[in-house]
């Protein structure tokens, strides 16, 4: 896969900061970090210069913004999670992570060790007075209010086992209640109804600004038994250092703490990742017990249907499917998700031997996608469906438990003929 040159933003007024001022960790040396100085607003114009940028330039900044008039003295990141930035967090590179990422996955876990911390608190985390310290944005002028959306929320079973890591947006409502939403087929869902079938409310914990691996895995559909922490640690190689209660990583920068009630709330609307608003819904109160953050360092935050969200999304289809497909034996070179079709709803699958088989087999293990092909040479999809003759499989496509429509898996099995031109 290639990849353009990267666009310069600073005849947009940003300015190129060392990752390290920024407060950011040595994996965001693999992509420029921008500084924004300029005054605005967390309520929604945070979001708008961000996407302002994008439509300027055809890419989404990393972007500290500094100047945050309705939270003074807090600071944003903005598109937190470039396709490079994980690369480097997980040191592969972008030809070698399928199968990387695959054989770690495979491997045995490294230890997850609890941090020393005896107060159950990442060292270095100051203690905030509640959620209006801080700056949480409103993304778009129709969202139902301010939303956190980079944060990982940490669930547990009720004897505290099996850490389960996941996105689940939080609509902050005042500086000591919020909303979550969590969907039924969730695993943090199941273990909200066993936690509430007890009569007991269900603990979380919410972090951001840990190592981004993190991120990859929260994105990911793992399975529902086991500790995501040692997917982590698998992924990374080493070990992984926790604390708290649901634990959290030791290197997070900011932390939530809470009790998700059972008691529901209208929530929302919010922008989804598809590009549309999801109306409004009912969520879980989320009674808040603690709030914490380093000190100078950014509070991260995803646009959702964005580039750093959806770049998660694609990334973790990608080797996911990557590792299914190969762990089955099936003969996979690479493994793409368009993230123009939001990172999930087509999947380009590369093979030298590409047949109805191995597509029923990506289609049966990717429920989400509308679209999978398989041929030897996907470089340019219009040009391989032109060239080359195909056979297809077709099975319903199931949304929020009704069928709309058709899947369809297309295995480019006739190759070209005749001589291709030169130029």
């Amino acid at each position: 896969m290639t990849h353009a040159p990267a666009p310069d933003f600073t005849s947009s007024g940003l300015t190129r900061v060392a990752p390290s001022e920024a407060g950011l960790p040595p994996c965001y040396d693999a992509v420029d970090v921008y500084a924004c100085d300029r005054p605005l607003r967390a309520e929604v114009e945070v979001a708008r210069t961000l996407a302002d940028l994008e439509r300027r330039h055809g890419a989404r900044p990393t972007t500290v913004f500094t100047r945050i008039v309705d939270r003074p003295g807090t600071r944003v990141l903005g598109h937190p999670y470039p396709r490079a930035v994980l690369l480097a967090a997980l040191g592969v590179d972008e030809h070698t992570r399928l199968s990387d990422m695959a054989t770690r996955l495979a491997g045995p876990p490294h230890r997850v060790r609890p941090a020393p911390e005896p107060d159950g608190a990442p060292a270095g985390l100051e203690e905030l007075k509640g959620l209006d310290d801080l700056p949480v944005l409103r993304h778009r002028p129709g969202d139902g209010g301010r939303y956190v959306t980079a944060g990982i929320g940490v669930t547990t079973r009720p004897d505290g086992s099996e850490p389960n890591l996941g996105f689940y947006c939080v609509q902050a409502v005042s500086t000591r209640r919020a909303r979550v939403f969590m969907d039924p087929r969730t695993d943090a869902h199941r273990n909200l109804q066993a936690w509430h079938a007890q009569g007991r409310p269900m603990p979380v914990s919410v972090f951001l600004g840990a190592n981004p691996v993190h991120a990859v895995v929260a994105a990911s559909r793992l399975p529902a038994e086991g500790d995501d922490y040692q997917i982590a640690s698998r992924l990374l190689r080493d070990d992984v250092t926790v604390t708290g209660a649901p634990p959290v990583p030791a290197d997070a920068t900011h932390v939530l703490t809470g009790r998700v009630l059972p008691v529901r709330e209208t929530e929302g609307p919010f922008g989804e990742f598809k590009g549309y608003y999801v109306e409004e819904r009912e969520g879980y109160v989320l009674d808040v017990t603690g709030v914490a953050a380093r000190s100078g360092a950014p509070w991260p935050s995803i646009v959702a249907g964005a580039e750093s969200g959806l770049t998660l999304m694609s990334f973790q289809n990608e080797y996911l499917m990557y590792a299914h497909l190969t762990g089955q034996g099936l003969p996979v070179r690479s493994v793409r998700y368009s993230v123009k079709a939001r990172g999930e709803f087509v999947a380009l699958i590369e093979t030298d031997a590409p047949d109805l088989d191995l597509v029923r087999e990506a289609m049966r293990f990717d429920v989400r996608a509308k679209l999978v092909l398989c041929g030897p040479d996907l470089r340019d999809v219009g040009q391989a469906l032109a060239t080359y003759g195909f056979v297809t499989h077709r099975a319903p496509y199931y949304r929020k438990g009704r069928i709309e429509g058709e899947r369809l898996g297309l295995a480019l099995v006739i190759p070209p003929t005749g001589r291709p031109v030169e130029y």
